[in-house]
C-alpha cells in the first residue's frame, strides 16, 4: 500500500500495531460521550420502515422487522441510540476500546436496555460470516492500517440480503485537519514505536490556544476547538491513523470487498449543515440536464469534486454485490436514484405519526424520563410543509404533485422525495407499492 501525503499515514505501520494504537487512544479518550437526550418511539418499526424507504424500498422488505445488527465500532453510545431505534433487533456493538465499552453498558443499564450485547473485539481479527442483515459501521474503517482489509471482515459478515451503513471520511473535509495531525506528530518526534497522546494533546493545546503568530486557515479552524471537550479534540486533532476518501475511491474500495454502494445514507451532520444533497443544481438548463442524465456515481463524484468541503459526509447505504432479495432469492439489483423516484411518484402514502419518549441526563449524570411528545415533529421547510398541509393519501405522490402545481422533474421529486420520505425526514411511509 502506498503511503500518500494528503493523508496521516506515519504510523500505519500494520494492522496489528494500529489495532493497538486506536485501543490505547480511545482508551484515553472515549468517543464520543455519553449522550445528553436519547430517544425511543413507541413505534418499535417506525426506523425499520423508514430505513427500508431510504433504500427505495417502499414495501419495507428489504431489511426484516427483527434483524441481527452488529455496530462495528460503536464507541462509547452508537449501540445504544441503535438498540433504542430498533427494538425488535438483536445488536451487538463490538469496539477496541474497553473503556468505552463500560460506558455503552452504564448507559443501556440505566435505559433498561435488554436487546443489546457488548464485545471487546478488533474488526480485523473477527470471524462472522453472513450473519448480520444490517451492520453499522460509521467513522471505523479510515481508522484502520488498510480499510480494504478491514471492509473485507465487513463484509463477509454481512448476509447476502444485507445491507451496510457505512461512513468514510469526505477527502475534502479531511485536507486541514490530516496537515494538522501529521504536524503534532512531527512536533513530538512520534514514531511507530514511540508514541506520546499526552505530549501530542499537550502540543495540540498549545497551538489551538494561540501558538501561532500570525493568522491563517489553519488558526481560523482551530478557534473552534478552544472550549471543546478534550475528547473532541483528540479525535480531531491528534488521531493516530486517519484515510480520507471521494466517491471515487470509496466506490472503488467497496468494489475490491464485493461490495457496492446503493444510496446515500443523509445524517445528522449534514442535516445540520444543510449539505446532504449528492445532487448539484446548475443554473444552465443544459448543463442540468448534462448532470441529470448522468448516472448516480458520476453525479455523486461530481458533486464531491465541484462542490469540496461543502460536499456531503461520504455516508453510503452498501450492499453485496451478490446480493439476493428476501422474497425471491434472486439478485437484487440497484434501483437508480431516478428509479427510486418514479416509483415515489406512482406510490400512495400516508402521514407518518407516533410518540416519542426522551431521556435525559440530569445534573447527576443519570437519566430521567421526560413526557412523550408527538414525532415527527412539523416540518419548516416551505416545500414539504406545503405537500404536507394538502396531502391526500387516497392519491399517487404523482398526483399530489400535478394537484399542487409541481412538475415533476428529478431534481424537484428527488428533492422532495428526501424531505418526506426517508429516516431523517420521516413525515410520510408507503401503503401502496407499484
Amino acid at each position: 500500500m502506498i503511503k500518500t501525503d494528503d493523508e496521516n499515514l506515519v504510523l500505519a505501520t500494520s494492522t496489528e500495531s494500529v489495532d493497538n494504537l486506536n485501543a490505547q487512544f480511545y482508551g484515553r479518550f472515549p468517543y464520543p460521550w455519553r449522550p445528553l437526550k436519547l430517544d425511543r418511539l413507541s413505534d418499535p418499526d417506525f426506523e425499520t420502515i423508514m430505513l427500508n424507504q431510504d433504500l427505495g424500498n417502499w414495501q419495507h422488505n428489504t431489511l426484516p422487522n427483527n434483524p441481527k445488527i452488529w455496530v462495528a465500532g460503536c464507541g462509547t453510545n452508537q449501540a445504544v441510540f441503535t438498540a433504542l431505534k430498533f427494538p425488535n433487533a438483536t445488536v451487538l456493538g463490538s469496539d477496541l476500546s474497553a473503556q468505552s465499552l463500560e460506558l455503552t453498558a452504564q448507559t443501556a443499564e440505566e435505559l433498561g436496555i435488554s436487546n443489546l450485547q457488548l464485545k471487546q473485539e478488533s474488526l480485523n481479527q473477527i470471524t462472522y460470516k453472513e450473519q448480520f442483515d444490517y451492520i453499522i459501521c460509521t467513522g471505523v474503517i479510515h481508522h484502520n492500517a488498510n480499510p480494504q482489509e478491514t471492509l473485507a471482515k465487513l463484509a463477509t459478515a454481512l448476509k447476502p440480503q444485507g445491507i451496510m451503513e457505512l461512513m468514510v471520511y469526505n477527502r475534502f473535509h479531511r485536507i486541514i485537519t490530516s496537515s494538522f495531525q501529521k504536524a503534532v506528530r512531527i512536533l513530538s518526534k512520534s514514531t511507530d514505536s514511540l508514541v506520546n497522546f499526552e505530549s501530542e494533546l499537550a502540543l495540540a493545546l498549545k497551538l489551538v490556544n494561540g501558538g501561532f503568530s500570525t493568522k491563517s486557515l489553519m488558526t481560523s479552524f482551530l478557534n473552534e476547538y478552544k472550549d471543546g471537550s478534550e475528547s473532541k479534540l483528540a479525535d480531531t486533532l491528534i488521531q493516530p491513523v486517519e484515510h480520507s476518501y471521494t466517491v471515487e475511491s470509496l466506490s472503488e474500495l467497496t468494489n475490491t470487498c464485493g461490495l457496492e454502494l446503493v444510496s446515500p445514507r443523509i445524517n445528522i451532520f449534514d442535516m445540520a449543515n444543510d449539505t446532504f444533497s449528492w445532487n448539484t443544481e446548475f443554473s444552465e438548463p443544459d448543463l442540468q440536464e448534462c448532470y441529470d442524465s448522468l448516472p448516480d456515481l458520476c453525479r455523486w463524484q461530481l458533486s464531491n469534486l465541484l462542490q469540496l468541503e461543502r460536499s456531503p459526509m461520504l455516508w453510503f447505504y452498501v450492499q453485496r454485490k451478490d446480493c439476493v432479495g428476501v422474497a425471491s432469492r434472486r439478485h437484487r439489483p440497484l434501483k437508480s436514484e431516478q428509479q427510486i423516484c418514479e416509483e415515489f411518484l406512482d406510490t400512495k402514502f400516508e402521514k407518518n405519526s407516533t410518540t416519542q419518549q426522551s431521556y435525559l441526563m440530569g445534573s447527576n449524570g443519570k437519566y430521567k424520563l421526560s413526557p412523550n411528545s408527538h414525532f415527527p415533529k412539523s416540518s419548516l421547510d416551505p416545500a414539504v410543509k406545503k405537500m404536507l398541509d394538502s396531502f391526500d393519501r387516497e392519491v399517487s405522490m404523482r398526483e399530489n404533485f400535478q394537484r399542487q402545481g409541481i412538475k415533476t422533474e428529478f431534481q424537484k421529486v428527488n428533492k422532495l422525495r428526501l424531505k418526506l420520505t426517508t429516516s431523517a425526514f420521516p413525515y410520510l411511509k408507503a401503503i401502496h407499492a407499484v
